[in-house]
């Protein structure tokens, strides 16, 4: 894989469960900085080829690559961010451990095991959740937040790795308009400082059509539409 692929990568890749395929001969290609958003109707296979892309689940045919590394192959630590729909948190953590685990590739396995970050960690964490809308809820217990905060953490804790691929599904929901607003202004910026390329699962088309340069629709089996953004810089920060 030469340097100048693009960091997520699709060709004729079919998904699904047990080998029954859900999506079959899906193609695309996410460039550098770039954000593709998912959307179709609930069952089309949005969350199932994301997992595909996370490495949860292994392709049934066709090739996918994560910045040059084969699916279900794993990137080098930290190159990738995941926020799944469960959200993956720990429950009786707080939310700076949690936001937190999103640095464990940067520990040795000693540390990390022991949960000995270093100080520069805990401001990035701290800084994180700043812009999350959570600043003083850093010892929180993550069993005592609503669902909207504890997706906040979640987002938190992926923007805190500054991954080079961010993989997040429905990132925006339980969220409200101004929370929503916030988060699609960090996304915007790491991905201004940092190049970051974003697959984005998402319900809303509206949204979807604001926040990414390219919005596949799918449908039974496959890709039914394929929708190329031409936006300013503007509309990558804010969505109506």
């Amino acid at each position: 894989m030469t340097h100048s692929s693009p960091p997520v990568r699709c060709e004729e890749l079919t998904v699904g469960y047990h080998g029954e395929p859900v999506l079959e001969g899906v193609s695309f290609t996410v460039e550098t900085g770039a954000t593709l958003a998912l959307v179709g109707r609930s069952g089309c296979g949005k969350t199932t080829l994301l997992k595909t892309l996370a490495g949860i689940l292994d392709p049934l045919d066709g090739e996918a690559t994560i910045h040059g590394t084969r699916v279900p192959h794993s990137p080098p630590g930290g190159e990738l961010g995941y926020i799944p729909q469960s959200l993956g948190l720990v429950m009786h953590e707080t939310v700076l451990t949690n936001v937190l685990h999103g640095r464990l590739s940067d520990l040795g396995a000693i540390r990390s095991l022991l949960g000995r970050f270093p100080t520069d960690a805990k401001t990035d964490a701290r800084d994180a959740i700043e812009r999350v809308g959570l600043g003083g809820y850093e010892q929180r217990r993550v069993k005592e937040l609503s669902g909207g905060q504890r997706r906040r953490v979640a987002i938190a804790r992926a923007f805190v790795q500054e991954p080079r691929v961010l993989l997040a599904d429905e990132m925006l929901s339980e969220l409200d308009s101004e929370t929503a607003h916030s988060i699609v202004d960090c996304l915007a910026t790491l991905q201004a400082e940092t190049d970051m390329a974003a697959v984005i699962v998402e319900h809303n088309l509206t949204v979807a059509n604001d926040i990414s340069d390219t919005v596949l629709r799918l449908g039974t089996g496959g890709i039914e539409e394929r929708i190329e953004r031409t936006r300013d810089p503007v509309s990558r920060q804010r969505h109506e």
